[in-house]
């Protein structure tokens, strides 16, 4: 449990930093990834105490929501859609283990958004308008596009023809347009993106989240405008630029809404942190059986860098043969 927590915090700070994880960040990695799950142990059994319950009705409910997100996020362009077994497959999990993981989960949450509402967390106004005044640079909405793609998928399995034909169907599909054809029949037509029964029309997305060879292509484009076909490593695309959105600077009534949700998630993870504290911060109640204090040893510098030492108090129990966090209450 551990390691699945661990990489995928770890795969997260990789791709949001585009470069190589240091020592010390794959240190503290690690030591917020066994405080998450001890917590969360935490949470649960005290959900169970309290005689909290998922229905199962509920648990398919929520199960249909994030398999379907699910299916959308991991098929990749031009493919079609996976199913559910091959989602599992991919997760390396069975359907058994994915409902007992997310009932454990919606357990969790019962029990925190009861523990948020018991301690009164509340936002207010004032709170609202002082964060705005301190942090107005980030409530800026940034460049927007919408954009519409033809795209062909190379034939990896035919490594020798894998990019003519792919070349090949973008530029046939290049010169229906150039005829007079419309982009968004030809999409439709023979577009082998997951967005073609929509003509190609991507959602609507900041500028920098688009591929870089979007962002060119589309930079001396004005709206309306149809690229030749692109090359890309994953095949070839012909763009059409239907928007571009300007930045617009924030202001407080717009901004409302999503500060005082993420000030009340501030507050909340505060206060569940409290709740927690008493259980996770007393040595006989939870025990880490993770040989990490040994490591720990032989590298004082990174945990001077986290912080006084910081970085060992959730490693502080002699190894034993789990991989796990193992809490009691």
């Amino acid at each position: 449990v551990f390691k699945d927590v661990y990489m995928r915090d770890l795969l997260g700070w990789a791709q949001i930093n585009s470069r190589e994880v240091p020592d010390e960040e794959r240190l503290g990695i690690a030591i917020n990834s066994l405080r998450m799950l001890v917590e969360r142990e935490v949470l649960y059994q005290e959900a169970v105490k309290r005689k909290f319950a998922v229905s199962d009705a509920e648990l398919q409910k929520t199960w249909a929501e994030q398999i379907a997100d699910l299916k959308k996020r991991v098929t990749k362009a031009g493919d079609p859609e996976l199913t559910e077994a091959q989602v599992l497959e991919k997760a390396h999990t069975t359907r058994e283990e994915a409902l007992n993981e997310l009932r454990y989960a919606m357990m969790v949450d019962l029990v925190r958004d009861a523990i948020i509402k018991e301690k009164g967390v509340t936002v207010s106004d004032a709170e609202v308008t002082e964060w705005f005044g301190k942090n107005k640079e980030m409530t800026k909405r940034p460049d927007m596009l919408r954009v519409a793609q033809i795209y062909f998928k190379r034939d990896t399995s035919r490594e020798d023809i894998k990019k003519e034909a792919a070349k090949l169907k973008a530029m046939d599909a290049h010169n229906k347009i150039k005829s007079g054809q419309s982009f968004e029949g030809v999409a439709r037509a023979v577009s082998e993106g997951q967005y073609k029964d929509k003509g190609g029309e991507w959602p609507v997305l900041p500028t920098l989240e688009f591929p870089p060879f979007v962002q060119e292509a589309v930079s001396t484009m004005k709206p309306g405008d149809v690229s030749a076909p692109i090359e890309s490593k994953e095949g070839w695309h012909i763009l059409k630029l239907l928007e571009a959105i300007p930045g617009q600077e924030g202001d407080l009534d717009t901004s409302k809404d999503r500060i005082e949700k993420m000030l009340l998630a501030q507050k909340g993870a505060r206060a569940v942190n409290e709740f927690c504290s008493t259980i996770t911060g007393d040595p006989t109640k939870v025990r880490v059986y993770l040989d990490l204090e040994s490591q720990l040893r032989l590298r004082p510098d990174l945990i001077q860098k986290l912080g006084k030492g910081e970085g060992s108090k959730g490693a502080a129990s002699a190894p034993a043969p789990k991989s796990a966090p193992s809490t009691k209450k």
